[in-house]
């Protein structure tokens, strides 16, 4: 049986591969080591996209909060409106049954 020779590649990174050496940055040719002005434009590319990302997921929050604190100011008003609504009805209750006994009172 053959033993497969185990590589360690976080000892040498010339040891890797053409393609995961890419990935790398590293052993790449001429400019291996190298900050390139393309390596640059990907770089802030990458973190504008970022900081796009954050401005609309701010956005996006800040308008379900607005959404939510005036979902609660409607059913507040609702409650308020069925509230007033009930004490209506209560005063109009009593009205009628003070009448009631108004009357009752003038018979005799």
């Amino acid at each position: 049986m053959k033993r497969r020779k185990q590589q360690n590649i976080n000892i040498d990174p010339t040891n890797l591969g053409g393609q995961e050496a890419g990935l790398l940055g590293e052993g790449t040719g001429i400019l291996s080591g190298d900050i390139t002005s393309t390596k640059v434009e990907v770089i802030s590319s990458m973190i504008l996209t970022i900081g796009y990302s954050l401005a609309t997921l701010s956005t996006i929050l800040a308008l379900q909060e607005e959404e939510q604190l005036e979902q609660t100011r409607t059913s507040n008003a609702q409650n308020q409106n069925l509230q007033f609504r009930n004490m209506h009805k209560h005063l109009q209750h009593l009205n009628n049954r003070l009448d009631s006994i108004e009357r009752k009172l003038n018979r005799y």
